[in-house]
């Protein structure tokens, strides 16, 4: 008997720890890739994408780009890029990556929407770049801040219509406002190589990299996010946001995708109850649809703006 319970102290505290590092991993904010430091990002896996991302800051700062800052719901000062266009036929917001950037995630799209009279709008999210806080909550919190910064679009530069594109952690971001009254003027959702939930992709990834059941860590990790983070990884799904979706979508993903199941990007799709199109890349790992398939891409993007934003111009 004081064997068995000293076996099942034991696997209680292995959960318990399993499931606090998880949080401390996966959701606290730490240092960041040198972005715009070519010397120093080349010497990371992102190195390879140094030019583009070079590239991009560049046009950035040749196009005017302005800082902008809103306050979120609980208080934090959030950072975006603003770059507006002669005679604007609209507006794109943008949601970066997991642990990503702007200039990474986007840094090869923006001159071509910039290009179709369209303002960028380029937020950091929180616990990344120019912008505060400490939890990352896998498009939770992320979701409320695009909602505050559509809010402030609305506001200060008018209510034109708006595209919401996100990749990865971001593609999430969006597709949880798929159901959420947004305003009138947000007209479509691109959303690359999304997950369904945040406990999900966490299960999904302890998985693969312990090849043991994620079920209890990350229960401990829930409680983790509830107590420290102040949100539930359960809270939002894109599954349950798309039954019920007000806006429509493009769903693009890599079937090569390693990280995020393009699995997920299907379920999300065929809960969809309203306007939808799937976007399936031969080859392509995760958020890198647009570099192997660049010529489909850009015409599926070009279609949706002439349905969703320009009505057929």
């Amino acid at each position: 008997m004081t064997v068995f319970l000293f076996a099942l102290a034991a696997a209680l505290l292995l959960i318990i720890a399993s499931g606090v590092y998880v949080f401390l991993v996966a959701c606290i904010r730490r240092k960041e890739l040198p972005w715009l430091v070519e010397a120093e990002l080349q010497k990371t896996p992102c190195g390879k994408y140094s030019k583009h991302i070079q590239d991009a800051n560049r046009w950035l700062a040749d196009h005017g780009a302005q800082d902008v800052y809103i306050k979120s719901c609980d208080g934090l000062k959030l950072h975006a890029l603003w770059v507006p266009a002669d005679n604007p036929k609209g507006t794109v917001l943008f949601a970066h990556g997991y642990r990503s950037s702007p200039l990474l995630d986007f840094g090869l799209a923006l001159s071509r929407y910039h290009a179709h009279g369209l303002n960028i709008l380029l937020p950091d999210q929180r616990a990344h770049g120019k912008s505060e806080g400490r939890i990352i909550s896998f498009g939770v919190l992320e979701s409320k801040d695009m909602e505050t910064w559509i809010a402030y679009h609305n506001k200060h530069f008018g209510a034109l219509p708006m595209l919401l594109s996100g990749l990865s952690m971001g593609a999430s971001t969006m597709l949880y406002l798929a159901d959420r009254d947004v305003g009138e003027n947000v007209k479509g959702i691109i959303a690359d190589c999304g997950f369904t939930s945040p406990h999900e992709i966490l299960a999904s990834v302890f998985k693969d990299v312990t090849h043991l059941w994620a079920t209890p860590s990350i229960l401990v990790a829930e409680l983790c996010a509830r107590c420290f983070g102040r949100f539930s990884l359960w809270q939002c799904d894109t599954r349950k946001s798309l039954a019920s979706a007000r806006i429509p979508v493009l769903l693009v993903h890599g079937k090569a995708d390693n990280f995020v199941p393009c699995e997920m990007t299907k379920q999300g799709f065929d809960a969809c109850s309203g306007s939808k199109q799937l976007f399936l890349v031969e080859g392509a790992e995760h958020g890198v649809s647009f570099l192997v398939e660049p010529v489909k891409y850009t015409q599926l993007i070009d279609d949706f703006l002439t349905v969703n934003l320009f009505k057929g111009e």
